[in-house]
């Protein structure tokens, strides 16, 4: 028997003996981000080979694995219900999830190659720099932060299942287990998860490939989950954080696709109108696989987000969730390791440790365990374990004006494209989707009179504060040749002292970066001509212009 199949088939027998037990959670420990449920938890890493796909290390001409055809080798990230009788009480460490395990000499350099990538974009994410530029001071943190206990027991056999299965898709540039907190906190509540890899399916990064190559993982790894007596196959869920969550969507969007319901944790695009030129991949094949898009969806993002990729999708029933105070990389876990490192900066009394990101941290922390809170209520509902929770949340909230200070939750039905009308005579201002609406539909001198009319009332609105939100709107109408309106709309963005010319200047920075120029300019162009005298459009033009 092949090295690989070996650990394959021990695996499995670990499974299939796995007793039924509820051991009310873990050993005794530090305070974990999240509390854990009624279940022990164990992990496992191991490789499988899909037959069906080649794959070669394109960066290294094969060097590393695949030199001939090879077998497709995917990384499984196993996080399980336990039974924690026979188990240690010991919990393994956040570091060990960097030691990836291989008994196929196949795949040696390989596993040890992705190890060292994955460590190396935590150290970079928590740690702010790479290992190299750390000082003594430095190492000793990193060291603390590695040793930081997970959940999982050292050990610990299978409960008996089986249970709903959750595959989760870390985002791009991040690292396989960017958000373990959340799959160890799925597992202590009775839920198989599996991550990956998910490396580009050319073999020239190990970066997430978020296209073709992570749809057929997914589709991989569910079909590999069925040899497990612990996994109930036919409820499975599909989980992803940013690019992650595009590449989920994507793969939603196509015949076939293993998943019955979607959690999509800051996609990013749920910030911009369709025109912004930012998410055309994802926007694309969402739109012509809407008729694939079934799967009953939770959507989390910040307060000001528009939801209108999300809005079109309209033969699934969306919740949609939003989060104030968390950062993009603090929707995974591995965000609020970064502010643990920051309180030790602060704690040693480091020159130049942040304090003030240290103060977001209990609000930060709140919002994370409201996510994750959410998430778990949402596939409870829709992977067949009684959606009380969920739907009684939603009754309150629709009673509670909505506030971008606190966490929100929003129920789309089928069929539905649009957010509830706003009500003109409201004493509140408009949500960030109903301001998109009011906007698309009455025109833009109806938007401006209510952003004239909430100016002193809520000034933290995102309607007032999100480039995102305003600079997407704004380019369509310049897109839309609706220069005269597009002025108008300029004109109160800058009463207000929105920098909304920020967002040209961030989009032209990324056409750069892909070597799109003539859209770099345009972007530039677009910015100049609104206002002529604004210096720092002026100079970046002047200086793409002579390039």
């Amino acid at each position: 028997m092949p090295p690989a199949a070996s650990v394959i088939r021990s695996l499995l027998v670990c499974l299939v003996l796995g007793s039924a037990a509820r051991q009310g959670g873990v050993p005794a420990g530090p305070e974990p981000l999240l509390v854990p449920g009624p279940f022990a938890v164990g992990f496992r890493s191991l490789w499988v080979l899909d037959e069906g796909r080649t794959y070669s290390t394109a960066f290294d001409q094969g060097k590393t694995y695949g030199g001939e055809k090879a077998p497709r080798p995917l990384l499984v990230l196993l996080w399980f219900p336990a039974d924690s009788a026979g188990a240690g009480t010991e919990r393994t460490s956040h570091g060990q999830y960097f030691s990836v395990p291989c008994e196929d000499p196949r795949l040696a350099s390989f596993a040890d190659g992705l190890g060292a990538y994955a460590r190396g974009v935590f150290v970079e994410q928590v740690m702010g720099k790479s290992e190299a530029e750390l000082d003594e001071r430095g190492r000793d943190e990193l060291e603390t932060m590695l040793d930081a206990p997970t959940l999982c027991l050292s050990g610990a056999a299978p409960a008996a299942g089986p249970f709903p299965l959750v595959v989760y898709h870390c985002g791009a540039g991040s690292s396989f287990e960017d958000n373990a907190a959340l799959c160890e906190h799925l597992a202590s509540h009775g839920y198989v998860v599996l991550g990956s890899a998910f490396p580009k399916a050319d073999g020239s990064s190990l970066g997430i490939d978020a296209g073709r190559g992570s749809a057929e993982d997914v589709q991989f790894l569910v079909r590999w989950a069925r040899g497990l007596s612990i996994v109930d196959w036919n409820h499975v869920a599909l989980v992803g954080h940013s690019a992650g969550a595009q590449a989920m969507l994507r793969y939603a969007a196509q015949p076939g696709c293993a998943g019955d319901a979607l959690v999509l944790l800051d996609t990013t695009q749920d910030y911009y109108a369709l025109a912004m030129p930012l998410h055309e991949k994802v926007v694309s094949e969402a739109t012509e696989g809407v008729a694939q898009l079934t799967q009953p969806m939770l959507v989390a993002a910040g307060p000001e987000a528009i939801f209108a990729l999300c809005d079109s999708l309209v033969n699934s029933e969306r919740t949609y969730l939003t989060v104030p105070e968390l950062g993009h990389d603090e929707y995974i876990s591995q965000g609020h390791q970064r502010l643990e490192r920051i309180a030790l900066d602060v704690a040693a009394g480091r020159p130049g440790a942040d304090a003030d990101e240290l103060a977001r941290a209990p609000a930060v922390r709140a919002s994370y365990r409201a996510l994750c809170a959410t998430v778990l209520s949402f596939l409870d509902a829709v992977l067949g374990r009684g959606d009380a929770d969920l739907a009684a949340r939603l009754e309150r909230e629709r009673a509670l004006p909505w506030s971008p200070d606190v966490p929100r939750l929003v129920r789309v039905p089928r069929g539905v494209s649009a957010p509830e009308p706003y009500d003109p005579e409201s004493d509140a201002p408009p949500t960030p989707r109903q301001f998109r609406e009011l906007f698309e539909k009455e025109g833009v001198e109806a938007a401006c009179s209510v952003l004239e009319r909430f100016r002193d009332f809520e000034p933290k609105s995102p309607l007032y504060s999100s480039t995102m939100l305003a600079g997407s709107l704004l380019y369509g109408l310049l897109q839309n040749g609706r220069r005269e309106e597009a002025a108008l709309y300029y004109a109160t963005l800058k009463e207000i002292s929105l920098p909304v010319l920020s967002l040209f200047e961030f989009m032209s920075d990324i056409k750069t970066m892909r070597g799109e120029h003539e859209q770099a300019l345009r972007f530039l162009r677009l910015a100049h001509d609104l206002d002529p005298a604004n210096a720092d459009v002026t100079t970046k033009l002047e200086k793409l212009e002579k390039k």
